[in-house]
């Protein structure tokens, strides 16, 4: 295959991604407009702000999961790493206020070291990315689990108002940090060296190698950032909570990953981009809400979202 073809199957598969970007806010764009004349109370300034909270959380693993799957890797570990540090968290602090920073620093040392792991695993051990995470997955849950099998511990009202509830003018706190996280990723991806590596990684690591990128030590990277940035969602987690939650990481492994397809990423690394995730997270949220709205059985939940993947994928598939 010449270096002419390579660039432009390269250049097809850019332009196909970004339609497919187009497409799902344009959805999103109708749908917002045909809820909004079905139900006025949609577009009220208090669903709207719940809305955007409740990105928050699915919008920084998303991303996060987003980083792994492009440089060819998975992490199932999300959700078990979130629900250990909401029961480790809360149990430390206990409410008390002056605990509350060590202890944050202390979880976002363990998020790094949980990601260290699963990268030296993958790297070093040779095992696969399904393989290691799901295992660490596991080790987690088990060790969340022992600590306690109800709630426990507390954050003080004061530091969960301040990363979940409490706004900046008409925008809400963690909105704001899920943005400065949003083109902190992107600003990663796409200018900086360490992306560049990320996507040829995942492309094809044997001719990233040849390249001279160092693949071992950004694939290690790319799992402490991370575990590093699903630290930072339980924090907020459990800010939102006010206390340690057993059940607070339940389901999001897959949501994280259902959020990517929808976005267009490739499950086979490579390929992808930040934007297509946060529709992805942004149409889920739509969907829990207008079924609330609506008053649709919570049970369809899952039953929506499969059909929402395969049709999306269908249609990535389309224009691959």
């Amino acid at each position: 295959m010449t270096r002419k073809t390579v660039g432009r199957s390269a250049l097809q598969h850019v332009v196909s991604n970004n339609l497919l970007i187009l497409v799902l806010y344009g959805a999103l764009l109708v749908a917002f407009v045909g809820i909004s004349i079905h139900s006025p109370s949609f577009c009220s300034t208090a669903n709207l702000s719940t809305l955007a909270r409740q990105a928050v959380i699915p919008g920084i693993i998303g991303i996060a999961q987003t980083i792994v799957i492009i440089s060819g890797g998975i992490d199932f570990s999300v959700a078990s790493l979130v629900t250990f540090i909401s029961l480790l968290s809360a149990g430390l602090i206990d409410g008390k206020p002056e605990r509350f920073v060590p202890v944050t620093v202390l979880i976002l040392l363990i998020g790094l070291l949980v990601g260290l792991i699963n990268g030296l695993i993958v790297k070093r051990g040779r095992v696969p990315p399904f393989i290691t995470t799901l295992g660490t997955a596991l080790i987690l849950q088990g060790a969340a689990l022992g600590y306690t099998t109800v709630p426990k511990g507390s954050i003080p009202p004061d530091m969960g108002d301040f990363f979940y509830y409490d706004s900046i003018g008409p925008i809400p706190n963690p909105v704001i940090l899920l943005a400065a996280i949003f083109i902190f990723s992107c600003m990663l991806l796409h200018k900086t060296g360490f992306g560049r590596a990320i996507y040829a990684v995942g492309g094809n690591p044997e001719v990233a190698h040849r390249a001279g990128i160092k693949v071992g030590k950004t694939q290690i990277s790319v799992y402490c950032l991370v575990s590093f940035l699903v630290a930072i969602a339980a924090v907020i987690a459990t800010a939102r909570m006010g206390i340690g939650d057993p059940l607070a990481g339940m389901g999001m492994e897959l949501d994280s990953i259902t959020v990517v397809v929808i976005g267009g990423t490739s499950l086979f690394g490579g390929r992808g981009n930040l934007f297509g995730t946060l529709a992805g997270v942004i149409i889920l949220i739509f969907i829990n809400n207008v079924m609330v709205i609506t008053g649709v059985s919570v049970f369809y939940q899952q039953l929506i979202k499969g059909f929402v993947v395969l049709l999306v994928v269908a249609l990535y598939k389309q224009r691959a």
